[in-house]
């Protein structure tokens, strides 16, 4: 082999380590960035404090959107968002809009509010709006229940629920409780 040729091959084999040297530092590097990005976005706080700030847009966002509706278009969100969330099985959630006077009187603890809703709602149910009476800071919607499963022969009611909106998507509600167990009986 010739002096040139064997040059040659030094430098290709040089090229090969500085090339391979440089993806080890880059690998390395690149492994310590990740590590640091995986327990900063893992951080509890950090974590509650996105999600807060989350909730606190679609709020905002919210309430511009109630800003534009009519009374009525505004209680028949309140009460089509109480009972999404029925249907969904947030009975936490939906216990907290409740009414405290009515909350005492006739579900004075969630498992009765969740054993309520089991019993004497129909397991899949639709809303419509027949009537909206104001009387002072209350509304009162007149609600049809449907049975989606069971149609027409299924457990189909009539209900009042009454709304106080103390602002925009700050509201309480309450039920007449005892349509669903009528018609049930």
């Amino acid at each position: 082999m010739s002096t040139k040729s064997k040059d040659n091959s030094r430098k290709k084999i040089l090229i090969i380590i500085i090339i391979l040297v440089i993806l080890l530092v880059l690998l390395l590097l690149f492994t310590t960035v990740i590590r640091k990005n995986v327990n900063k976005s893992s951080s509890p706080d950090e974590i509650e404090k996105a999600e807060i700030e989350t909730s606190n847009e679609k709020n905002k966002q919210i309430k511009a959107d109630l800003s534009e509706k009519t009374e009525q278009q505004r209680m028949e969100y309140y009460c089509s968002n109480f009972f999404d969330l029925i249907d969904i099985g947030n009975y936490k959630k939906a216990y907290s809009l409740l009414d405290n006077d009515y909350k005492e009187n006739f579900f004075p603890t969630i498992q009765n509010f969740e054993r309520y809703f089991e019993e004497y709602f129909p397991s899949e149910f639709s809303l419509s709006f027949t009537n909206i009476e104001r009387l002072g800071e209350i509304y009162v919607l007149m609600t049809n229940v449907n049975d989606n499963v069971n149609g027409s022969s299924g457990h189909n009611f009539d209900m009042y629920v009454v709304l106080k909106e103390n602002s925009l998507n700050d509201y309480v509600i309450s039920f007449s409780r005892n349509s669903a167990v009528d018609e049930e009986e």
